[in-house]
């Protein structure tokens, strides 16, 4: 289907936008380079699209976790509002965190390259594999620390010695003793002493025998 009222739209904004230079500097440990930021492309871009009457929507969006890193894969739709034509964008994004804040990084990055591409808009000098040397250097700092958490935890499970008691009523609890430690230790660390857990495994006792 022939779309040239959206395509010359989208042409005007190419011609208007013809540059963007770097606006953020980077630094990681001896990496530094500078890069451009999701705000100065978004804010740029806009003005441009609100002059011509061009909107864009997001209309599906899968994500995926692998250890630190969440890639999005995105579908955004651009609509002139005066005709009604419209043409799907898709774009992918990385970003890395450790806690919840992967796809917010993921979705940020894939925007801004989604406006990057789809109006090709210089920007300098490539800035990749500065920024890849930068996010091994995270990934590996990141891996190491999560390692040595978890030989610490380990080497303290090891140090715990679970009372006959406690570690009868769990067996008998939950059928096989298998993760018993640290489980123990999980009611340590919220500060719970042997009578209580003794307590606790003899009342879920209880019930599961019925009351009895």
């Amino acid at each position: 289907m022939s779309k040239p009222a959206l395509y010359q739209k989208i042409s005007k904004v190419m011609g208007e936008v013809r540059y963007l230079s770097k606006d953020d500097n980077i630094a990681f440990k001896e990496t530094k380079y500078k890069a451009i930021s999701e705000e100065k492309v978004t804010s740029t871009v806009r003005e441009s699209l609100l002059r011509h009457g061009l909107i864009i929507l997001p209309v599906k969006q899968d994500h995926k976790r692998d250890g630190t890193l969440t890639t999005v894969d995105t579908e955004y739709k651009i609509v002139d509002i005066e005709t009604g034509e419209y043409e799907i964008l898709a774009s992918s994004g990385t970003g890395a965190d450790t806690q919840d804040k992967g796809v917010g990084k993921a979705m940020t990055y894939a925007y801004k390259y989604l406006l990057l591409r789809t109006f090709a808009i210089p920007t300098g000098e490539d800035p990749d594999k500065i920024s890849s040397a930068e996010l091994d250097a995270k990934q590996a700092a990141e891996r190491e620390k999560e390692e040595a958490e978890r030989r610490k935890r380990e080497e303290y499970l090891n140090s715990i010695t679970v009372p006959s008691v406690i570690a009868a009523k769990y067996t008998t609890f939950y059928g096989k003793p298998d993760g018993m430690k640290d489980w123990y230790a999980k009611c340590l660390d919220k500060s719970m002493d042997d009578a209580a857990i003794e307590t606790w495994l003899t009342e879920k006792l209880v019930k599961k025998n019925g009351g009895k």
